[in-house]
Order: structure tokens, then sequence, then C-alpha cells
């Protein structure tokens, strides 16, 4: 079962971004309901370490099996994921994440990170190793190593939407822009994901004030799944070989791994592994804080 919880004691290539993975709405419609958002005050550490965060994190999306959360002060907007479930885990490691932010608070992205990429190594053992089931008690060493190693793989992303900031960069480095992100499997098996966004790179001023307080954002989590098997006997089979590997080259070149093959969300017939082929996109609409 995925934990939802922190527990705080125990190259470089362009990509075709995921631009409509998380779907848009008509300018001038409706405006989603909004959360109220979540004042920082302190900044958080790109570390990939959860314990920064509200434990257990505010939100969850039990079809997407993710855990996530928002903040900002008054440079920053703060983003994290969190999963503990294999099945997850392997999708984003495997087929890559697009995190998504609307400045209008709708669903009309305008500013993408990509990030991880889709990963072009075969995780096939990995699947074969969760195929009798997605709880952590039938999981091996063997399969946390490898779940760790493919984690630790994670080293580049991708900025589409942010203008001169465009491009792919090292997760060692912060882009021109200020954007960061990192990671990593923690010591308790789940996934931590973690994002800081400059309000200078998506709002065009280096700090908010109290007239922002409120101010409409959006942010979706696009997760891509794998291609259903064509037959229900397919489904103990691994769907590594599906051509579904990204295509890599010399820097300056593009890719477009990254693109949803359909909106929506790919169902498989059933099976333990059903997870493997849905993909889920998670918004999350609320409000900027003020905490001065």
């Amino acid at each position: 079962m995925a934990l939802n919880f922190c527990k705080k004691y125990l190259l470089l290539l362009p990509v075709v971004a995921m631009a409509t993975g998380c779907g848009s709405a008509k300018k001038g419609g409706k405006m989603p309901a909004r959360m109220p958002g979540t004042w920082q005050a302190q900044p958080i550490k790109i570390d990939g370490d959860c314990t920064d965060w509200p434990s257990p994190y505010p939100n969850y999306d039990a079809k997407a099996m993710v855990a996530y959360a928002t903040s900002n002060d008054a440079e920053n907007l703060y983003v994290t994921i969190q999963t503990g479930d294999p099945l997850t885990q392997i999708k984003i490691l495997k087929q890559g994440m697009a995190v998504m932010i609307d400045t209008g608070g709708r669903k009309d992205a305008s500013f993408v990170i990509n990030y991880p990429l889709q990963n072009p190594d075969d995780l096939s053992e990995l699947f074969a190793q969760n195929k009798d089931g997605g709880t952590s008690s039938h999981l091996s060493r063997q399969f946390d190593q490898k779940l760790q190693k493919s984690a630790e793989g994670c080293n580049q992303y991708s900025l589409d939407g942010f203008g001169p900031c465009n491009g792919g960069y090292m997760v060692s480095q912060s882009a021109p822009c200020g954007v960061r992100v990192t990671l990593r499997i923690d010591e308790y098996k789940q996934l931590v994901w973690e994002a800081v966004v400059p309000f200078k790179a998506i709002l065009n001023k280096s700090n908010i004030s109290a007239a922002d307080a409120g101010k409409a954002i959006s942010v979706c989590y696009a997760i891509k799944a794998f291609k259903a098997p064509s037959t229900k006997a397919d489904n103990a089979a691994t769907p590594m070989n599906n051509n579904m590997g990204g295509q890599t080259g010399m820097p300056g070149g593009r890719m477009n791994s990254m693109q949803m093959n359909s909106p929506g969300t790919v169902r498989a017939s059933g099976g333990p592994n059903g997870h493997l082929y849905e993909s889920t996109k998670t918004w999350k609409h609320f409000g900027l804080a003020w905490g001065k």
C-alpha cells in the first residue's frame, strides 16, 4: 500500500514538452475552486528530503497514488510529490513526469518542468520482480537496489515555456532562471520529488507582495502510462519492449519522448499491475499565500 506521509525519524537535451498532458480549459471559463495557499516561513531545501514539508502531506490523489504539496514565500513557489507505491515509482522513473504551472489558476499550463525525463534504459527487471504484487512486503532487496540506482540516474531535466531559460539541464545545476529540481528514494522507500520555481521566472517579478495574496495559480502533475498489453495474457509480460524508450542524441538535438499519446487515461484490462497502464493527471488549484 502506498504511504502518503513523510516519516521524520527512523547531456543536455531539450525535449518537446507534454504541453497538453494536463489538458486545457477554455480561457474565460469558470475558475476552478481554489485551496488556500501555504506560506513558507523558511526556504525549502531542494534535496529530496521530505522533512521540510508537513507530515503527512496535505493532499493525496488515490488514483495517481501520490501525495503532494505546494507552498510559497515572497520569492519562490515550492512544489513536491511523494509516493511509496512501487508501480507508480516504476512509471515515473521509466516513463517520466511533467509538472506544469498555470499562473492564471485554470488548466492552461504555460510553464512545464519535465523531470525525470523518459528513461531509455530497459527496466524490465524491475517490472518482472514486482509482477506478483505491489506491496512492499513482496519486494526483494535486489528490487530496492535497482530502483534506487534508477532514481540516482535521473540526472537531467528540461524546461518549456520559460522563454530564454528553455532547454535541458543537469540536476546538479540551477537553470539561469533559478529553477531547481531533484528526486530520490528515501530510507522509507518513498520517492520524493521537489522543485523550486522563482516568481521572476513565471510572474516576471522577483518578489510578490501583500497585494498578490490569494492570486490564483494551478499546478499539474502528469505521469505517463506504459502501453497497455493487447491481450489479458500479456499482462504477465514486460511492457518494456514496446518501443517506449526515449531517443537520445547530441547536445542541441530534440526528442519528443515525453509527449502524451492522447488526453485522458489509458487503462489495462486488469491484473495486479493495471496501475502501470494508467496515465494520471493531478491538479492543485490554490491561491498564493502571504505571511509577512
